[in-house]
């Protein structure tokens, strides 16, 4: 099993950026995976996250595949879910995840919310039924009722943080326990 991790937008350099660097050092050190994919040092087009150039990145340059955990944060929830439409992954693991534009100009020029709606259903078919969404309830960027309706629509495991709000620091202990779920 692999891990992929998808920063949220304006996360440059990736490592240096809320919790992401942690994450990786967390699998690592306790034995939960040793293959934890982040790219270096940033995502391509790291401020507007356009689908045109994530998507392929993460298919192509990242490798993802049949035995890949896709972390997404933010707009890389919305990207990881783009990925599952497209890919069998052996999971995804949606943090502060939404699939709309939130009214914002630079997510609506990104190209992940239309002109073609989210396929709900084959982004689970795609992950063998392990979706998990991990929100934060105090999130001041993607509201928690979103992020719950969307884990509703995709039938996923949802953890609810009481304390969290867009998960900009870690630890992240909620996220750990998610990826060790898909083992």
């Amino acid at each position: 099993m692999n891990v992929i991790v998808l920063p949220g937008s304006g996360c440059a350099p990736t490592r240096e950026c809320n919790y992401y660097h942690w994450l990786e050092r967390a699998l690592v050190d306790r034995g939960i995976v040793a293959d934890v994919r982040i790219t270096i040092p940033s995502m391509p087009d790291p401020h507007l996250c356009r689908r045109n150039v994530w998507v392929p990145h993460v298919e192509r340059e990242m490798r993802c595949d049949a035995s890949s955990v896709v972390v997404g944060h933010s707009s890389g929830a919305v990207c990881a879910m783009r990925v599952a439409e497209r890919n069998a992954l052996r999971g995804i693991v949606l943090v502060a995840g939404d699939d709309d534009d939130l009214g914002d100009a630079d997510e609506r020029a990104s190209g992940y919310f239309g002109p073609d709606a989210f396929d709900y259903d084959k982004i689970h078919e795609n992950c063998g039924g392990r979706v998990e969404c991990v929100i934060g309830a105090r999130d001041s960027l993607v509201p928690a009722e979103m992020q719950r309706a969307l884990a509703v629509k995709l039938r996923a495991r949802e953890t609810l943080c009481e304390r969290r709000d867009h998960f900009f620091t870690p630890p992240a202990e909620e996220i750990v326990d998610a990826i060790v779920r898909m083992l």
